[in-house]
């Protein structure tokens, strides 16, 4: 709600700049970043609250309003070759909605919002964006018009109209596409509930179909028992009767966990790679990672095992949620409901979270991975 990231206010306790966020991510081989955007605030063009930045020593962000907050931040990351996928995450400062309108914000409007981006930041000046998340976590729509909760919003009409839209004002930009949610799936002995941003079983025959063509991005979302527990994540399961996480539960040994995590993230997405006209970039994973209370740490271990997943061929990286250590989860443990924060950064956002870090360095390892621009300019004829 106050239109501009968090973390700018640098002072003598903790805080950064966004310069010093550009250099970390380039010193720690990050070429890409997700940046959250409400739609409401691009809207109105909302002016940062400006008690929430250090302008002394970010100079180079221009508050006067969110486009103009926006455009200097994209600048700051192009500097350190940072490329970035805009999110539209929310549609008002009052928090998350599973669909692209609402009573605030209307579908024309939400059109409008990205015509906005389009008409401002699709040109040479801004080679650094390279698409939209075409909304966040659409989890109250139904995919396709045969789903029963298609009847209050279909997600693959939403995100054709949304996309074709993009692409009438910036035909360069991709299209990033979450999934919607379900009340569950079974595969096998696993039943298993998607998360929300994940559904894309019927992906591939009730597809997207976008007017412009190679420029749709699979992009759903897979997380751990910091947000949810899950069952499939464990054994011997008896839920709380409170619902607040699990009474009791075994731990899983390394190679079940793994095994359940491929089960899930090809039954729920996965397969999609096979099918060699799509991409696949995981949109959101992670969560917390040191301060997993587990004795045998299932969310750390359910997070490597994500990112081997990931590192499987026809998968395209991820965006880990996220650098910000205010960034705030429920389950420190499956037995455990407690508010605990974590990011990539420790509390100063200065200081690299060492263990966190050290396993999305594991990433490194993806093919293809490089710094952008991927290619050099075109040298103009004399």
């Amino acid at each position: 709600g106050h239109a501009i990231p968090f973390g700018l206010w640098e002072n003598d306790q903790n805080g950064t700049t966004v310069y010093e966020v550009a250099a970390f991510l380039h010193r720690h081989k990050f070429n890409s970043i997700r940046l959250p955007l409400c739609a409401q605030s691009i809207l109105k063009n909302t002016a940062p609250d400006k008690r929430l930045i250090n302008l002394d020593t970010n100079r180079a962000i221009n508050i006067k309003g969110y486009m103009e907050l926006l455009k200097s931040v994209l600048k700051a990351l192009a500097y350190r070759d940072i490329t970035v996928l805009l999110s539209m995450h929310t549609l008002t400062t009052k928090g998350a909605t599973g669909s692209w309108f609402n009573a605030d914000v209307s579908e024309d409007d939400f059109l409008k919002a990205i015509d906005m981006l389009t008409s401002e930041l699709c040109s040479d000046e801004y080679w650094n964006v390279i698409g939209i998340d075409l909304k966040n976590e659409p989890n109250d729509c139904g995919w396709g018009p045969l789903d029963k909760a298609s009847a209050k919003c279909d997600w693959v009409a939403g995100a054709k109209l949304i996309g074709d839209r993009m692409h009438a004002g910036c035909k360069n930009w991709l299209a990033f596409v979450e999934g919607s949610a379900s009340m569950g799936h079974t595969v096998g002995k696993i039943t298993y509930f998607d998360w929300w941003g994940g559904r894309l079983q019927d992906a591939d025959t009730v597809p997207v179909t976008l007017k412009t063509q190679d420029k749709l991005v699979w992009s759903p979302h897979y997380y751990s028992t910091a947000v949810a527990p899950q069952p499939y994540f464990y054994d011997n399961v008896v839920g709380a009767a409170d619902g607040r996480g699990y009474a009791s539960y075994t731990e899983l040994p390394d190679d079940t966990l793994k095994t359940n995590i491929h089960i899930t993230m090809e039954h729920m997405f996965g397969y999609l790679r096979e099918k060699r006209k799509y991409a696949i970039v995981v949109g959101e994973f992670g969560g917390l990672y040191t301060k997993d209370e587990h004795p045998q740490y299932t969310i750390r271990r359910t997070v490597d095992f994500t990112i081997q997943e990931m590192m499987l061929d026809g998968y395209s990286g991820g965006y880990m949620w996220c650098i910000n250590p205010e960034s705030a989860y429920d389950f420190p443990s499956a037995g455990r409901k407690a508010f605990t924060s974590e990011g990539l950064l420790l509390d100063d956002w200065l200081t690299p979270n060492k263990l966190f870090m050290e396993a999305m360095a594991k990433m490194n390892a993806l093919p293809n991975l490089r710094p952008f621009p991927c290619f050099a300019p075109e040298k103009k004829k004399p």
